[in-house]
């Protein structure tokens, strides 16, 4: 059944007795303009969207919120919507047991300050588990504790959790590059940064981040606008993969592109 104004309109006209005018102008005709657009406004703009509040996936706002609620997950203090949708859908999609890895990092992530986690199973043995976190701003003693605190009153009875804050490694690339003339190469170089900061982002504390290939960081050079060839990159030095350690996730330092020699 359509309820668009014009469907509306016409079943309402349709149940007027045949004695009664119900053409533009006159009276019952009006009233019934009027009834069959606020009905379509209301269809449209409330019920018509209702199912989408009810689910992770598309729910806005306060209804965001209520539908994170029944998973047990609360909106951290200036959280968006896109990052809140984002914890709920990968604590959904990860299927989380009691006091499995997937548990332990949605347990850290819903800790305000926590920007992500990683959990390591049998760290230390039968029964323990290492977790390493990342803070969202400045990192501290007081948000380690309050990490811990929380953990300590959700893990199963007997495991022996161990917090720690993950550590940052600095990422510096060089590389000569040739330019086909259509960008400066300070644009390059904001290009680069910009792709090398998504790219740490997206894998920090995965096994994917366990290291930073150059052949990597070479296909995101070559895919910013104005590069035409690339040679001799490094990182931090290096020629070959730069590994991360566990517990650990790059961030972005220096870049240094140079003009090739035919550049």
């Amino acid at each position: 059944m359509n309820n668009d104004f014009e469907s509306i309109l016409r079943r309402l006209r349709q149940g007027v007795g045949s004695g009664v005018s119900t053409i533009e102008g006159t009276f019952a005709g009006d009233i019934l303009q009027a009834v069959a657009a606020e009905l379509a406004r209301i269809w449209s703009q409330e019920i018509d969207t209702v199912t989408q509040r009810g689910f992770v996936a598309t729910a806005e706002g306060e209804w965001l919120d209520a539908a994170c609620a029944d998973l047990g997950m609360t909106r951290k203090s200036g959280e968006s919507d896109e990052r809140l949708r984002a914890r709920a859908l990968a604590a959904l999609r990860q299927s989380a047991a009691s006091g499995n890895e997937a548990d332990y990092v949605a347990w850290t992530v819903s800790v305000e300050g926590v920007s992500d986690a990683m959990a390591v199973p049998l760290a230390r043995g039968n029964g323990t588990v290492d977790v390493y976190y990342i803070p969202e701003g400045e990192g501290s003693t007081a948000l380690q504790a309050q990490v811990a605190d929380y953990l300590e009153g959700v893990r199963p009875v007997g495991a022996d959790v161990t917090v720690r804050e993950a550590q940052a490694v600095t990422v510096n690339v060089n590389a000569a590059v040739s330019r086909d003339g259509s960008r400066s190469a300070a644009d390059i170089r904001g290009q680069l940064e910009e792709r090398l900061r998504q790219y740490f982002a997206r894998v920090r504390l995965t096994e994917q981040g366990r290291q930073i290939g150059v052949n990597r960081v070479i296909g995101l050079l070559m895919q910013c606008d104005g590069v035409s060839d690339v040679d001799g990159v490094t990182v931090n030095g290096q020629s070959g993969s730069l590994p991360i350690p566990v517990g650990s996730y790059a961030v972005l330092g220096s870049v240094v592109l140079t003009e090739a020699a035919n550049g």
